[in-house]
């Protein structure tokens, strides 16, 4: 049951369905919420994700596949294809704190708009809403319904007794009560099914599943009522939950004759966190930090234009990756100003992957960096604690068991020959030009670094007390 390792990136599926008025594919990217590398079924057997499942299998699953530690970051990346350390956003948003993506950045949806697409999008923004210009229908999107904040309520849409539930710019009270999950795939439907089909479509659905709150429809749990742990039961069934909007999103698509020329991308922004319940098993590590089981995520593509399927891509791809490739399927020209290469050449046939390296953070603030050049992975500072392997619950019932060490960094991995990071080879002599060499490009990449804005303080306007219980844009 563990022992199959796939690094998917929770989120890369092409869709199989009809004939299309439209020659450019339709675009459907769905991002998952801290979903583990082993809270998919094609990594793990005791999770129920079967319609994911049957996508990832039907396409191309994506072994090495990169988000960044925690959320903020990761979007900004897929929606910039630029590492978040030459944008001033290696951390997390804070609800009061005026800062956003910058603005002068063209967004994936600005570059999609551009070549004829209808764009949407529905689920959790998390990069910045102070002011509106920071919101989702001010950087392409020709409409969003979904909230700004990174966390809340699934069924209350609440954070921190504050609204937080967009229809564009309008306040929805009306779904109290509703899982948002639910919630997400009904208004997608009501898109696709108004969807002009001569009209290439970009639907961006970035769940709220799983992250916390361990919230879920009682009928989830169900089949995980064996387990002894109620975190770990809450996060398969918010899992399966999720695995299920997916296919109503995907049977609308097929209703509509949208199916067949359709690419679908589905990952997760991060690594899940252990203590919530979510599984990086066997990777180490979890969310937040710069382990693997932080960073590399379940990921997939599928979809009728791929050459070949089937298959697992072993290459080497990150986030940032996904809008040139994106933007060269919807018949956009590259960028050579982006940290991201266009996969899909190496995705659709199996060939070797354009990217030789890539960053897991650089926040000189934080001490903080980590980079990957090769088979090579350096780590110098940051947060190298929960530094374990740490087996789901369904896995400790079964006599499989987390492992910890207390180690101290800095640390050298090969990560080819060992994934699972074991073997620490800083300091090791006969790797000592290997990590001068690894030295050495950090220190060149650190000269493009933008600081995280770490003086701004929380500002009393953003109080949602201010404007009804409603976490409201416009006090920046």
């Amino acid at each position: 049951m563990a022992g199959v390792l796939l690094l998917a990136i929770a989120g890369c599926l092409f869709g199989q369905g009809a004939a299309q008025a439209t020659t450019k594919p339709h675009i459907l990217l769905i991002v998952a919420d801290d979903l583990g590398w082993s809270d998919v079924s094609w990594n793990n057997p005791y999770v129920l994700t079967p319609n994911l499942h049957t996508l990832a299998t039907a396409g191309v699953i994506f072994n090495q596949t990169y988000g960044q530690p925690t959320c903020s970051p990761s979007r900004a990346a897929l929606l910039t294809g630029k590492f978040p350390f030459r944008l001033g956003m290696q951390r997390v948003m804070d609800n009061k704190t005026p800062h956003g993506l910058p603005l002068d950045e063209e967004l994936l949806p600005q570059k999609l708009k551009k070549l004829g697409y209808a764009t949407h999008m529905i689920g959790k923004w998390h990069l910045g809403s102070c002011k509106w210009e920071y919101t989702p229908t001010e950087r392409g999107f020709d409409s969003f319904y979904g909230y700004h904040h990174g966390a809340q309520d699934y069924y209350t849409h609440k954070s921190a007794r504050g609204l937080d539930f967009w229809d564009g710019k309008t306040s929805v009270s009306d779904q109290n009560g509703v899982y948002s999950t639910e919630s997400f795939a009904t208004r997608a439907e009501s898109i696709i099914s108004q969807h002009d089909s001569n009209t290439p479509l970009f639907l961006y659905m970035p769940f709220q599943s799983v992250h916390t709150p361990h919230q879920v429809p009682s009928s989830y749990l169900q089949p995980f009522s064996t387990l002894q742990d109620d975190n770990r039961s809450s996060i398969l069934g918010m899992a399966t939950a999720l695995d299920d909007a997916i296919k109503r999103v995907t049977d609308a698509l097929k209703g509509k004759g949208l199916w067949d020329n359709t690419l679908t991308v589905f990952m997760s922004d991060n690594g899940g966190q252990y203590s919530d319940g979510q599984s990086n098993w066997p990777l180490r590590g979890a969310k937040a930090t710069l382990w693997e089981g932080g960073n590399r995520v379940p990921a997939f593509v599928h979809g009728n234009m791929l050459e070949r399927t089937g298959y697992t891509y072993n290459g080497m791809m990150h986030g940032v990756d996904i809008l040139p490739t994106l933007v060269s399927v919807a018949g956009g020209t590259e960028d050579p100003g982006l940290d991201g290469k266009n996969m899909w050449q190496s995705i659709s046939t199996g060939a070797d992957s354009p990217r030789t390296e890539f960053v897991y953070t650089i926040d000189s603030e934080a001490d903080s960096y980590a980079i990957r050049v090769g088979d090579y992975k350096l780590i110098i500072g940051g947060k190298t604690g929960k530094g374990g392997w740490y087996a789901p619950a369904e896995m400790q019932q079964m006599g499989i068991l987390t492992e910890t060490v207390d180690e101290t960094g800095p640390f050298l991995f090969n990560i080819r020959e060992d994934p699972l990071e074991k073997s620490n080879l800083y300091g090791v002599a006969e790797y000592a030009s290997i990590q001068r060499a690894m030295r050495h490009r950090l220190n060149e990449l650190k000269a493009f670094e933008v600081p995280f804005p770490t003086d701004l303080a929380n500002d009393p306007a953003a109080d949602p007390s201010n404007y009804g219980d409603v976490w409201m844009p416009g006090w920046c």
